[in-house]
């Protein structure tokens, strides 16, 4: 899906006009409506992008392969379910203090407190999206990376370029909380992979030590490669393999070394 007609729309403009919509929803439904509807699509969209991380480690836990059933299915359903549950939850907790007839307070009544309330949950909502902004920039960042010579379009710089904004605005603590698979290093160590994940390419040796160069050992791994070549950079970034591989310290050292 194109997001040229996003390409003008900045962190702050987005966040203000998350704010509009809604300081107008709540004037109009009140802060109750607001709260509990932002609640249950805040944690079904949470859920769902946790489970949407997990799935293809627990795709090769089931089935000791990736497979788009499980890594795109699984999210999907997580958030189906859950909003069906948090909503039906809710609703019969709520149900034996509910008079049957009773209609909201006056729509403008409170306006402050209303808008305050509007702020919490519009903050909310923006870290949910500047959470996919980033995601998504990375995947660019990544495939940019790997077609160096291509065009990247409007929809990549804007994407690259909101990435870059969002690392500005949040501290680096909240990205890593909010966004784990694209930590800095994780990001440079799927460059490499993807870079080299053609078949065809032979293994770096180190003329020092006669041995594979640690990026290469990385590369041969099959499904890292597999995923390589398919661009499949999303599933790069999630594979548990790319996690096991961090955890070399020879690994570490080559990510650092490209770096320099």
């Amino acid at each position: 899906m194109s997001l040229d007609f996003l390409t003008h729309l900045d962190l702050t403009t987005g966040a203000l006009i998350i704010f509009s919509l809604c300081a107008l929803f709540v004037l109009l439904r009140g802060i109750v409506r607001l709260l509990i509807g932002a609640l249950i699509l805040g944690v079904s969209v949470w859920l769902a992008y946790w489970v949407w991380q997990q799935a293809p480690a627990w795709s090769i836990k089931v089935l000791e392969k990736p497979n788009s059933l499980i890594t795109t299915g699984a999210p999907v359903a997580a958030f189906v379910l859950a909003l069906w549950l948090i909503r039906s939850v809710l609703r019969f907790v709520a149900s034996p203090f509910v008079r049957p007839g009773s209609g909201p307070p006056s729509a403008f009544t409170n306006v402050p407190i209303r808008l305050i309330f509007a702020l919490f949950v519009a903050a909310g909502l923006w870290l949910i999206g500047v959470t996919w902004v980033h995601h998504a920039g990375a995947l660019e960042e990544i495939r940019g990376f790997v077609d160096k010579n291509s065009d990247p379009g409007k929809t990549a710089d804007y994407l690259l370029r909101m990435k870059t904004s969002a690392e500005a605005v949040l501290p680096k603590d909240w990205l890593k909380m909010l966004d784990p698979l694209t930590e800095p290093a994780r990001v440079a160590l799927a460059k490499l992979i993807a870079a080299e994940g053609s078949p065809a390419e032979t293994p770096a040796i180190d003329p020092k030590t006669g041995k594979a160069h640690p990026k290469a050992t990385v590369v041969a791994d099959p499904a890292l490669q597999g995923l390589a070549r398919k661009k499949d950079f999303s599933g790069l970034l999630r594979s548990p393999n790319l996690t096991r591989a961090l955890d070399d310290p020879n690994v570490k050292q080559a990510i650092e070394e490209k770096k320099k």
